[in-house]
């Protein structure tokens, strides 16, 4: 999968932005608040329907406020080109894809895209919400039944929340049991194979760029493993009650990621958690291209903050070798990246972007 060509209006500070990227590395260099960031985020939007940095579609409006709009071209080998596009105002969002009006688990599945940005330290540092996105957006990918299971585990889990609230009775609850045992197993079940089929490459990518440590990575299910989860659900009814919610469940699984025989919560310094986070993310995205034979545009926010030169050249090195089309902003080109490059280089200033010579 590849962008060939990407256009956006009154996108935060682009008033007008039309780009025709290079199918395989794209480097845009400028000073800080030149746009930069946004050009990354307009890309993320086309594969995610959102921004990544948490803003409203509102606030990704320019000077007028009153709409935007996102509009890209992709094409895979073999197939024709796909036209993409989102367009926002006040009244909501539109998603189309070749003209088609779309859901946005339809944008997701067309043009998978990932993001190595300076606020992915939230999925080593904070709750385990981070780290269950993360493996969800690769099961996605690579199993189909995954988002029917979770859609069918979240209808029952909201419905036996409510009973649980309004202090229903063991025959009520039990209803929606079942469902939750079946759907929730398989959950875990799919999370189990895709992190056992990614951790060989992510062990392999944490040495060749941090060169150092035992890591290992466990995924705990959500419930105690003694027992079904089914047989849990029902052992810890009057809990749920006391409680109002639902506490087994692959809803609360845990990613664990430890080095050595310590949790890594700041115990690795910001430089070596991102290229743990760049491990864990080029693993997953080769699996997926394993998988389905499409590579998942990557994103990369800001390539030289907090990694000293060497470790900016074996990052640098994994990126060129990666078989998809990848997109970095940085400061400058110092650095590993003075090297040459079969790349297109553009600079970025005041929402205008404009090619460099390579």
């Amino acid at each position: 999968m590849k962008l060939i060509q990407l256009k956006a209006d009154n996108f935060r500070l682009f008033q007008t932005l039309s780009l025709q990227p290079h199918g395989r590395l794209n480097f845009f260099f400028g000073a800080n608040a030149a746009g930069k960031t946004t050009l990354l985020e307009s890309i993320y939007c086309l594969g995610r329907a959102k921004s990544f940095r948490g803003s409203s579609p509102q606030e990704l409006a320019g000077i007028s406020g009153k709409q935007w709009t996102v509009f890209g071209r992709s094409e895979q080998a073999g197939q024709a080109a796909t036209q993409q596009g989102l367009r926002w105002t006040p009244e909501g969002s539109e998603i189309r894809i070749n003209s088609d009006t779309a859901s946005t688990l339809d944008l997701i599945r067309r043009f998978p895209v990932q993001i190595l940005e300076p606020g992915m330290h939230k999925v080593l540092q904070d709750g385990p919400t981070y780290r269950r996105s993360f493996l969800d957006w690769g099961v996605f990918h690579v199993e189909p039944s995954f988002m029917v299971a979770w859609s069918r585990y979240r209808r029952a889990l909201r419905q036996r929340n409510q009973l649980l609230r309004e202090q229903g009775s063991d025959r009520e609850l039990a209803v929606w049991e079942p469902e939750l045992a079946e759907t929730g197993t398989l959950i875990h079940g799919f999370r189990q194979q895709h992190l056992a089929k990614i951790q060989p490459d992510i062990q392999q990518r944490i040495q060749t760029l941090l060169n150092e440590g035992e890591w290992a990575f466990d995924l705990h299910s959500g419930w105690n493993t003694e027992y079904s989860l089914a047989e849990a659900l029902a052992k810890h009814r009057d809990r749920d009650r006391r409680m109002g919610t639902t506490l087994d469940g692959p809803h609360r699984a845990e990613l664990r990621i430890r080095a050595g025989d310590h949790a890594i919560k700041n115990r690795i310094s910001r430089g070596q958690q991102k290229l743990l986070i760049a491990a864990l993310l080029l693993a997953q995205c080769l699996e997926i291209y394993r998988e389905l034979q499409v590579p998942p545009v990557l994103l990369v926010d800001d390539f030289g903050a907090e990694l000293a030169d060497q470790f900016q050249a074996a990052l640098l090195d994994a990126l060129q070798q990666y078989p998809g089309q990848v997109f970095v902003t940085a400061f400058e080109r110092s650095g590993a990246l003075q090297r040459e490059m079969d790349a297109s280089m553009f600079h970025v200033e005041h929402g205008t972007v404009a090619a460099l010579a390579s």
